[in-house]
């Protein structure tokens, strides 16, 4: 979207209801300029993700005495994220150009209002300008030292407080040029330093980390063959016959294929829903020479006469995962309006496009954003490949059970490491099927509750076939009364569900509270569109419905466990922090 529907959406934001919107998110904007147009970009441009922002603002210049000041609206606000961007500009002077105590005094500040705050703060580097006196050696200008050293200050900044999250500016600057960045006659009447185009990217590169910290980033994208993949038709050309290869336009497609290739090997998930014939289509992966892209590397094919929205439904339903999670890339229009219509919250970009710009309108979108890559993000893909050689052994299996006991899981279970925290917290972030509470946790909200006396428990779960990664995790928190404790989080990523893992972990859940002289649990099921898998998981496990959720007597269940945790799943002892 351009920055006029942004700003018309923003209109509306008076009358809207939050109820009307998939998610909401409290947030903050803090600048040092004016921002007015800014904010209402935000707006838009989160109501466009169907997001409702209840957004809070610092006044024009009152950002020094806000973040001085723990009683300032600024503290109070209590959002989830506050974005902060200070523009030091290469063609006015200012106090964070020009006062090295100010300089100081802000990185200080910004440290201590995160240290004081529940949610993410997201800063924006500043902007290392090549406009100046020296011409072709800006290293000797004194803004750019000035920027450079900012920069450098923050990148340090963020590396100790885990709250605090760094966006590279410069990126976008370097993106769109310098000279559509600043905005001179803004400048100097309105204070208003950046082009309205600048401004749109900073605001839709904002909602993108809102979106990343309610967990709706986008891990899957399905992909159309023909024209798409690669380019003509293989059914008519052959496999040795697309135009795949060195000169143009093969070369194009080429290099589509691995700028898809890099975002597999960062975790996003390859799938493919294209009509064709099955046999043209994997010929053309096996024979032609140029193909950078093997089946081993989609963890799902769609390649048949069907429709491509059903398709990508049994896709969804075979990846054990949303439509919302789910990109679709096709050159056809009429395909691409087809699945917006029928399957509401999938991304549908644009791609009527030459094929030279196909890897950077891929490139180009924001929709993969994440707070931080995990070890298991990079083996998603080698993950899926496993997947897929374990349900070719459940179709030779007599029964499920036997299937399960041919597995040979094993949990290997940690708590309080350090080392996984991210990953916990990541796993807070994107799991929405099997999740009791769906409640999000940036690393710093982990961390606090660690420091707090809380458990976080988890399990990394391996079998014959490979390795499944940290992939279950359970936060137990103590409650007011004497020996009880609350569950705050309990979820399982839907990479193991119906193995039986979940009890047997929630099994040794329990027994780790027993040692530790807990003598009850309380838990809550917070339902949602997409949790339902986790419905009755409390009362199937012995937990007793109350009028404000659910509990657990730990001794009698440590002396009649659960009938339904597994024999056949087993379980390493936790290592970590005791």
């Amino acid at each position: 979207m351009r920055s006029l529907d942004y700003i018309k959406k923003a209109a509306a934001y008076p009358s809207l209801d939050p109820k009307d919107f998939s998610a909401e998110i409290a947030a903050t904007i803090l600048t040092d300029f004016t921002d007015d147009v800014l904010a209402k970009l935000f707006i838009g441009a989160m109501l466009a993700r169907d997001i409702y922002p209840s957004l809070s603002r610092v006044p024009y210049r009152q950002y020094p005495f806000a973040l001085k000041d723990p009683e300032s609206r600024l503290f109070q606000a209590g959002s989830a994220v506050t974005f902060m961007f200070f523009g030091m500009n290469p063609f006015k002077d200012s106090a964070l150009r020009e006062s090295h105590e100010h300089f100081e005094a802000i990185l200080g500040d910004i440290e201590r209002y995160a240290g004081s705050q529940n949610g993410t703060v997201i800063v924006n580097s500043c902007i290392v300008s090549y406009y100046g006196p020296y011409g072709n050696i800006p290293d000797r200008n004194d803004f750019f030292q000035r920027a450079r050293e900012y920069n450098e200050r923050l990148a340090e900044l963020a590396s100790r407080v885990p709250r605090v999250h760094i966006i590279d500016t410069n990126r976008i600057v370097h993106r769109i040029g310098e000279d559509r960045t600043f905005d001179l006659r803004g400048l100097y009447a309105f204070d208003i330093p950046f082009t309205q185009e600048f401004m749109t990217a900073i605001a839709e590169e904002w909602a993108a980390y809102a979106q990343a910290l309610l967990g709706r980033t986008r891990k899957c994208i399905v992909l159309d063959l023909d024209n798409t993949l690669w380019g003509g038709v293989v059914g008519e050309l052959g496999a040795r016959g697309i135009a795949l290869g060195p000169d143009y336009p093969g070369n194009a497609f080429v290099n589509f294929q691995r700028a898809l290739l890099d975002l597999s090997r960062r975790g996003i998930i390859l799938a493919i829903a294209s009509k064709n014939n099955p046999a043209d289509a994997i010929e053309a992966f096996r024979e032609n020479p140029y193909m950078v892209l093997t089946e081993d590397h989609f963890s799902a094919m769609r390649i048949d006469w069907n429709d491509k929205a059903d398709n990508i439904k049994a896709i969804a339903e075979e990846l054990n995962i949303g439509v919302d999670s789910m990109v679709f890339l096709d050159d056809d229009p009429l395909n691409r309006a087809m699945v917006r219509e029928r399957l509401p919250g999938i991304a549908v970009p644009e791609f009527s496009l030459p094929p030279e710009q196909y890897a950077k309108a891929l490139y180009d979108l924001d929709l993969f954003h994440q707070l931080s890559v995990t070890e298991e993000d990079a083996q998603r893909g080698r993950m899926y490949a496993e997947e897929r050689k374990r349900k070719k052994a459940m179709e030779s299996a007599k029964s499920v059970d036997d299937y399960i006991a041919e597995l040979g899981i094993e949990i290997r279970t940690s708590m309080n490491e350090p080392s996984l925290i991210p990953r916990i917290s990541q796993l807070t972030l994107k799991t929405n099927q099997f999740n009791l509470t769906t409640r999000r946790y940036a690393e710093h909200d982990v961390e606090r509750m660690i420091g707090e006396g809380g458990l976080a428990i988890s399990g990394h779960v391996v079998d014959k076939f490979g390795d499944y990664g940290t992939v279950i995790a359970a936060i137990v928190l103590p409650d007011r009364a004497p020996r009880h404790a609350v569950l705050d989080i309990f979820l399982m990523s839907c990479r193991v569900m119906g193995r039986g893992v979940e009890c047997t972990f929630m099994d040794h859940v329990l027994r780790v509270l027993h040692e530790r002289g807990f003598s009850h649990l309380r838990a809550e099921f917070i339902p949602t569109l997409k949790n339902k898998p986790a419905e009755g998981f409390l009362l199937t496990h012995g937990f007793s419905a109350t009028e404000h959720g659910y509990i657990l007597d730990i001794s009698a269940y440590i002396a009649a466990p659960c009938s339904k945790v597994s024999k056949t799943v087993s379980i390493t002892p936790y290592h970590g922090n005791p």
